[in-house]
């Protein structure tokens, strides 16, 4: 019996420290708790549940040496309720603290990256603008309502103000009567959304705008994207007004075929024969777009390649041409073996003929200081072509281009109209006469035909020589020269 007392006194320790635990956290504020009263809460929450293992002992005990049963059972009962529910307002306070602690620690993760973001300045976003149209209606309602009007951070006054400077045209005479204050934004809005907001309109609208797409007559990669992007934003728009688009396939194939050129369509009808389905099956149309999009990118892919070499070829020709004219030669585009044999075997310039200077004949100063019939009388005793003035050869075997001007074998420098030449050789021609006059004795004549660049059409040759006349009484000879121009 005194052994039964003592472990009825134990029992009723174990409860009153349960109890004191109990009043300890009615105390705690769970908006306010600390850091240090966590950690000594979380040391209690131990010590309590190392309790319930003593008085399980203590009461257990007590049940065996007691003869009425169900009292002992109705005071476990009462315990364990009790120890339970403080336990768990416990483990409660905690669990409302660590929440609380996450809530500030993603806030101030938050600020710290907020704060971050605003040292990278981000581009402004420009406002959509809405002339009227009802193509454009759906992707300007969408952003203004993103942007604007669902954005509560902006008051009803600056939203007008970029209500109003977004639209343009028939959209900004809808609202034009509008009083420009806070509370007539909504009116506003609700009138431009009365006005454009039409359904059928727009259904009707984009439904002729995959009619009315303007055709591809050449094969081009841009065109053929192009159409791509006008198909897949009206089918986008009548999707989002609820139409059928899915069902669609056939007849937008039809519409979309006939807008291609030639051979795109050839190309389409052949990878239609290999897609290995049966005659009886209807061809998505997303298997047409996805021949499209592939079509494109070779197209692309070849464009890129030819524009390659083309680049390639005029730059390597450049380049040529530059090393061939650094070294005074010249570049032959016809002929590439002419022009590296050319160059291989230059020798270095030789001095003007003119003036013995160090540049070529067309770059001397004096040379170009002179009339064009001057110069031409000077190419005699050069002994050079008379259409490059190069060494070496004659202007009808010259490769050079001729007379920028008459397009004949001579060069430009040289050139004189026909009425001249024809004044020259009159002259020359009537001191012949006069000489012939004087005596006509024994005449010795030495010719040589040459070109004579003319204006005209019809070439001009001209026969020059020398005319000796001899005295038969005295013995003396004369000289004289002539020119005959023959047409």
């Amino acid at each position: 019996m005194t052994e039964q007392k003592e472990l009825i006194k134990k029992r009723s320790s174990i409860k009153g420290r349960l109890t004191a635990f109990a009043s300890h956290l009615k105390t705690i504020d769970e908006s306010t708790i600390t850091a240090t009263e966590v950690r000594e809460l979380q040391l209690r929450i131990g010590k309590i549940e190392a309790l319930y293992h003593l008085y399980d002992e203590v009461q257990l005990k007590i049940e065996c040496s007691s003869d009425n049963m169900d009292i002992q059972m109705a005071e476990r009962t009462e315990f364990e309720t009790q120890y339970y529910k403080t336990c768990a307002h416990a483990h409660e306070i905690l669990n409302t603290y660590q929440r609380l602690h996450e809530k500030i620690e993603n806030a101030s993760n938050a600020s710290h990256s907020r704060a971050n973001h605003r040292l990278v300045k981000l581009p402004t976003i420009q406002l959509p603008k809405f002339g009227g149209s009802y193509d454009g209606w759906l992707e300007f309602h969408d952003t203004f309502s993103s942007l604007i009007h669902n954005n509560d951070d902006i008051d009803e006054v600056n939203k007008f103000h970029y209500l109003r400077a977004s639209l343009e045209g028939s959209a900004a005479v809808v609202i034009q009567s509008v009083d420009f204050s806070a509370t007539n934004y909504l009116v506003a809005w609700k009138l431009l959304c009365e006005r454009f907001d039409n359904k059928r309109l727009l259904i009707q609208n984009h439904v002729a705008a995959l009619f009315n797409i303007d055709p591809i007559t050449k094969e081009s990669s841009v065109n053929l994207k192009r159409l791509i992007d006008q198909i897949n934003k009206n089918l986008r728009a009548l999707e989002s007004l609820g139409e059928p688009v899915t069902h669609w396939d056939t007849l937008l194939i039809h519409i979309v075929t006939q807008k291609l050129d030639a051979k795109t369509y050839r190309e389409w009808e052949e990878y239609k024969g290999n897609l290995g389905k049966g005659k009886d099956k209807t061809i998505k149309f997303d298997s047409f777009l996805e021949f499209l999009h592939n079509r494109a990118d070779l197209i692309e892919t070849i464009e890129m390649s030819q524009n390659a070499q083309k680049t390639g070829s005029s730059k390597c020709a450049t380049k040529i041409k530059t090393m061939v004219s650094v070294q005074g030669g010249s570049y032959n585009i016809n002929n590439p073996s002419t022009t590296t044999k050319n160059y291989k075997n230059h020798s270095p310039m030789k001095p003007c003929p003119n003036c013995n200077g160090e540049h070529y004949l067309n770059n001397c100063p004096n040379f170009l200081a002179l009339s064009s019939e001057a110069r031409y009388k000077l190419l005699p005793n050069y002994k050079i072509c008379f259409n490059c003035f190069r060494s070496g050869h004659y202007a009808n075997s010259c490769k050079k281009s001729g007379c920028k001007v008459c397009k004949r074998k001579h060069h430009t420098l040289i050139h004189v109209n026909e009425f001249g030449v024809r004044q020259s050789t009159a002259s020359v021609s009537a001191d012949c006469d006069n000489g012939n006059n004087a005596s006509e004795s024994s005449q010795s004549i030495k010719s040589q035909p040459s070109v004579v660049p003319s204006s005209s059409h019809n070439p001009s040759v001209v026969l020059s020589g020398t005319v000796m006349t001899t005295n038969e009484n005295s013995g003396q000879g004369k000289s004289n020269y002539f020119a005959l121009c023959l047409r």
